[in-house]
């Protein structure tokens, strides 16, 4: 058995936004820092929050 389709659709209520926003973030964040691990390789994150405030991510093992 799969999973169903999930339908992409804007979130409205910014409590709802901020919270999903911030799961997100953790989940992309691991999957780039595993695939540079994996991968050895150089992976730069930019990542912008519904309020506009940019978060950088790069792996620990190396400086930029």
């Amino acid at each position: 058995m799969g999973r169903k389709k999930i339908e992409l659709k804007t979130i409205e209520c910014p409590k709802e936004k901020s919270i999903k926003y911030s799961k997100r973030k953790k989940g992309l964040l691991k999957k780039a820092e595993e695939m540079a691990v994996l991968c050895d390789s150089d992976i730069i994150l930019l990542v912008f929050s519904p309020t506009s405030k940019p978060n950088l991510f790069y792996p620990h093992s190396r400086s930029f």
